[in-house]
């Protein structure tokens, strides 16, 4: 039977999405799903068993965002997707114009032609190198849900970010310092990273009636061979495999179940998938319709509405700036 999409749906008060970052994420929070125990990050290392290995998603979210002027008047905002070529990309644009094919645009800072219309996404050819645009003038994107604010994109990317093209944060990351991890090593566990360049379709709520019929997000990931042996040889001799994040999740069941260490996933986790690599999942608490809510539905059933219930009545603050929980995958 397939699923219906309400079953992802819950009531998220306002008030309960995290507008500020925490400035120290060792004091975010951790709901630990089985016993409803609430800790901070900064405890997390008393409640590991030794040793683990973790995966985390080093992606980098890059300044994305370009704000400018046309030389004709008014305001126009690129959102820059993807890098295809040195001077051409595919993009969101916003701006008060009608946009056909073949359009030239004169902005302030730099000119650029539609080459390409696909729906609400655009191919345009840039007079400037596009890496040399974003360096110059791009901002963080922050999350549609968080108000702008320069001050808040330095906590918007990991910490041990490093590579990769990201256009929103693998934000179950932002929990985890460098101190942390150096901790967490210091104590036995071992650490993997993968790259999922996270898209912004990852926002994006499951409108249709049944979830099968949801046109989901692909993303493109790496996984080196050594580092997916490593999970493999840590699954066989069963130590705890902790996956912070579901871009982390996504990518090693994908890689585990394709044997394609690299390319672009669409892989949909419905609610009786299983899972095959993690012991446990560390991840945010997600908006209502998000198809992320599925693997938790995944891993913890329909009980997962009940805890996201005692979460909000705890006062824990959800989606990218917000805490987080531990779920156990039981197999």
């Amino acid at each position: 039977m397939p699923f219906k999409s309400k079953i992802l749906d819950y009531h998220l008060p306002p008030e309960s999405i995290n507008q500020n970052p925490y400035k120290d994420p060792n004091n975010s929070r951790l709901l630990i799903a089985n016993t409803r125990e609430i800790i901070t990050f900064d405890n997390l290392p008393s409640i590991i068993n030794k040793p683990s290995l973790f995966i985390l998603n080093k992606s980098t979210v890059q300044n994305v965002r370009v704000k400018t002027n046309k030389l004709t008047g008014g305001s126009i905002e690129i959102f820059f997707l993807e890098i295809l070529e040195d001077k051409i990309a595919k993009c969101l644009i916003k701006s008060s114009d009608k946009k056909h094919l073949n359009k030239h645009y004169n902005l302030k800072i730099f000119d650029f032609e539609i080459i390409n219309i696909n729906n609400d996404t655009f191919h345009i050819k840039t007079s400037l190198k596009i890496e040399e645009i974003l360096s110059k003038h791009g901002k963080t994107p922050l999350p549609p849900y968080i108000e702008d604010d320069k001050h808040k994109y330095k906590y918007y990317n990991n910490q041990f970010s490093d590579g990769g093209f990201s256009v929103a944060s693998p934000t179950a990351g932002l929990h985890f310092t460098n101190d942390l991890i150096e901790r967490l090593k210091k104590d036995g566990h071992k650490f993997v990273y993968i790259n999922l360049d996270v898209n912004i379709d990852t926002f994006k709520p499951v409108t249709s009636e049944y979830l099968d019929q949801h046109n989901i997000h692909e993303e493109k990931y790496r996984v080196l061979e050594s580092d997916f042996n490593k999970i493999l040889k840590a699954k066989e001799v069963g130590i705890d495999i902790y996956c912070v994040g579901t871009t982390s999740l996504r990518t090693i069941e994908t890689v585990y179940l394709t044997k394609n260490l690299s390319g672009k996933t669409d892989y949909f986790i419905f609610p009786d998938t299983k899972i095959n690599i993690p012991d446990y999942l560390i991840t945010n608490f997600h908006a209502p319709k998000s198809s992320l809510l599925s693997i938790v539905s995944a891993i913890y059933g329909n009980a997962w509405i009940e805890l996201y219930k005692h979460a909000l009545d705890s006062d824990m603050k959800f989606l990218s700036f917000g805490d987080a929980v531990l779920f156990e995958v039981n197999e």
